[in-house]
């Protein structure tokens, strides 16, 4: 039998997994007139709150993403009393659908990329890792693999595209 602590639960842990789709979503609509990490708060705040509103027949994340445009539209309307918004809700409005559309998308690439990036060979991993760690460079990597830079080039190349085919077959259902 669920209790109140398995509802709780759920709840956490849906909102845990929609922070970072909800974040990018935020961060598009407030920039740069707002501070996204308040909106952010205030709406994990709400979705809190509100989690029995949850009927659970849709996505989560496209309920959040409602609750997050309502928010913001709270958090421009205080701004507004302190100061100019750059543009009016209208176009808040025009943008929020396709971009809550975008960030559900953008969540799935990120894992369809992980796990492809699992598939990978150990050496091209370090490579990959080599590459795009911060400060990393073709040259760095091909240091660090003992090669010239041009062979890292045409071997990064390689694996970039091997990545996405890897990506677009997991996005169509085509791996699991």
């Amino acid at each position: 039998m669920d209790g109140p602590d398995d509802d709780a639960e759920a709840t956490v842990a849906r909102i845990t997994a929609a922070q970072r789709p909800l974040a990018a979503y935020v961060r598009t609509l407030v920039a740069p007139w707002g501070n996204p990490d308040d909106v952010l708060q205030e709406v994990n705040l709400v979705l809190w709150r509100k989690a029995a509103e949850f009927d659970g027949r849709g996505e989560f994340l496209t309920w959040a993403c409602r609750v997050a445009y309502l928010q913001v539209l709270a958090h421009r309307k205080k701004l507004r009393r302190d100061r100019t918004v750059p543009f009016d809700d209208a176009i808040l409005a025009d943008l929020a659908g396709p971009v809550a559309e975008k960030v559900a998308e953008v969540d799935d690439r990120l894992d369809a990329l992980r796990r492809c990036l699992g598939t990978l060979s150990p050496d091209a991993r370090r490579l990959v890792a080599a590459r795009y760690a911060d400060g990393g460079s073709v040259g760095a990597a091909a240091a660090e693999a003992g090669r010239t830079p041009e062979s890292v080039r045409v071997s990064l190349h390689r694996i970039r595209k091997a990545l996405l085919n890897c990506v677009r077959k997991r996005l169509s259902g085509g791996v699991p």
